[in-house]
C-alpha cells in the first residue's frame, strides 16, 4: 500500500510541474508580444497639400517645396457650317474637338516671382481618328522673372494690344503673329503706364510662306531676328496702346494703335494698323487669306453684358484692299465654367470678288 501511495503522489507532482511549466512559458510569450507592441514605431503623419494664395486662386504648394503650382485647362467642341477664312467653303458641316492643359508655377525670389507657363493643345478635326487628323501643339513654354519673358509665347505685337474683339473668328483680317520664341521685357509703372521691348525668332520666313499661305521673303541669313516695341497708358475707363514691329527678312514692318473704353456694362475698342509696304505681307502685316492689307487695316468692336450669365459682342474689320469682315456672337454661361457661344460671320474679299457666310456654335468647359 505504501508503494502505491508513493507512485500516486509522484504522478501528481509530475502533472503539477508540467502545468506550472506550461503556464510560465505562455506568460513569457505573452510578455514578449506585449513588449513588441509597446516599442512598435507609430506611422508618420501625412503631409497634406497646402493652398498657395500669393499668386492668385488655384495655386497649391508642391509638397516638400516652396514652389506653387496651378493646373488648369479647357475642353472645346465646335460645329460650323463653313470656314470664315476661305471663300466657297460651305460644303458641309465641320466639327472640331480641342483639349488644352495649362501648367503654371511660381516661387518667390529676391527679384520678384519666378514663374513658368506651359500650354499644350490637342486637336481632332472630326474626320477620322487615325493619328493623322489628331494634332498636338505646344502653345506656350516660357520663363518669367523681373519683367523678362524668355521662351515660347504669343508675339508681343499681338499680345501688347490685346489681340482684337471678344469673338471666335477675330483674325479673318489678321492683326499680327501669335506663337513665337522670344526674349521680351515688359515694364509696368504701376501708374497706368506700360512698355514692351521684344526680340523674336524670325526663322518662320525660311519656308517661303506665312501662316496664311502668303509669299514671304527667304534668304540664307537665318541669324536675323524680328524686333517689337510698344508703349501704353490706361486709366479706369480708357486705355491707349501703340506697338510697332520690324520683319528683318522682309525688311518691312507695321505700326498698330488701339483705343479701349469701358462704359458701365459696355466695352468698345478701335484699332488701326499701317504697313510700310502695302503690296506685300510681313510678320506684322499678315493680310488675309488672299493677300495683303494694302497700306492699312482697321478693326472695331463693341461688347455688352445683359446679365451675369449672358453677353454679346460685335466686331467689324476693313482693309485698304477692300476686304470686309464682320462677326457677332452671344456668350451664355448656364453654369460656372461652361460656355455656349453661337457666332455668325460674313467676309467679302474684293480682290477675288467672293464672299462667305458662316454660322457656328462652340461648347467650352474651362477648369
Amino acid at each position: 500500500m505504501l508503494s502505491n501511495d508513493l507512485i500516486d503522489w509522484s504522478s501528481k507532482m509530475n502533472i503539477k510541474s508540467l502545468l506550472l511549466g506550461s503556464a510560465a512559458a505562455l506568460a513569457a510569450v505573452s510578455g514578449a508580444q506585449a513588449a513588441d507592441a509597446i516599442v512598435a514605431a507609430e506611422p508618420e503623419p501625412m503631409e497634406y497639400v497646402r493652398v498657395c494664395d500669393a499668386y492668385g486662386t488655384g495655386y497649391f504648394y508642391i509638397p516638400g517645396t516652396e514652389t506653387c503650382l496651378k493646373v488648369g485647362g479647357r475642353v472645346r467642341f465646335d460645329v460650323e457650317a463653313a470656314n470664315s477664312y476661305v471663300a466657297n467653303s460651305d460644303l458641309g458641316w465641320r466639327t472640331k474637338s480641342r483639349a488644352e492643359i495649362y501648367l503654371d508655377s511660381a516661387s518667390d525670389t529676391e527679384y520678384g516671382p519666378l514663374k513658368t507657363q506651359i500650354v499644350t493643345r490637342f486637336d481632332f478635326d472630326g474626320t477620322y481618328n487615325d493619328g493623322v487628323h489628331t494634332t498636338t501643339s505646344l502653345m506656350a513654354a516660357n520663363i518669367q522673372l523681373a519683367g523678362f519673358t524668355v521662351g515660347l509665347a504669343d508675339s508681343a505685337y499681338s499680345l501688347f494690344t490685346n489681340y482684337a474683339g471678344d469673338i471666335i473668328n477675330d483674325d479673318v483680317i489678321s492683326y499680327g503673329g501669335l506663337e513665337v520664341n522670344q526674349i521680351t521685357y515688359n515694364y509696368d509703372g504701376g501708374n497706368g503706364f506700360k512698355a514692351v521691348v521684344s526680340v523674336e525668332d524670325a526663322r518662320l520666313a525660311r519656308n517661303g510662306t506665312d501662316v496664311w499661305g502668303n509669299a514671304r521673303y527667304v534668304d540664307d541669313d537665318n541669324y536675323k531676328v524680328n524686333v517689337v516695341g510698344g508703349l501704353g497708358y490706361s486709366t479706369g475707363a480708357f486705355g491707349f496702346s501703340v506697338v510697332g514691329g520690324y520683319d528683318s527678312h522682309a525688311e518691312e514692318g507695321a505700326i498698330k494703335a488701339r483705343l479701349d473704353g469701358t462704359f458701365g456694362n459696355i466695352t468698345a475698342f478701335l484699332m488701326g494698323a499701317w504697313s510700310t509696304d502695302g503690296d506685300t505681307t510681313n510678320a506684322f502685316a499678315p493680310g488675309d487669306t488672299y493677300g495683303p492689307w494694302g497700306d492699312w487695316a482697321v478693326w472695331g468692336g463693341i461688347g455688352g453684358k445683359f446679365s451675369d450669365t449672358l453677353g454679346a459682342n460685335l466686331q467689324l474689320a476693313y482693309t485698304d484692299n477692300e476686304t470686309f469682315a464682320a462677326a457677332a456672337n452671344l456668350k451664355w454661361n448656364p453654369v460656372p465654367g461652361l460656355l455656349i457661344q453661337p457666332e455668325v460671320t460674313y467676309t467679302k474679299w474684293d480682290s477675288i470678288d467672293e464672299d462667305q457666310w458662316n454660322g457656328m456654335v462652340r461648347f467650352q468647359r474651362t477648369f
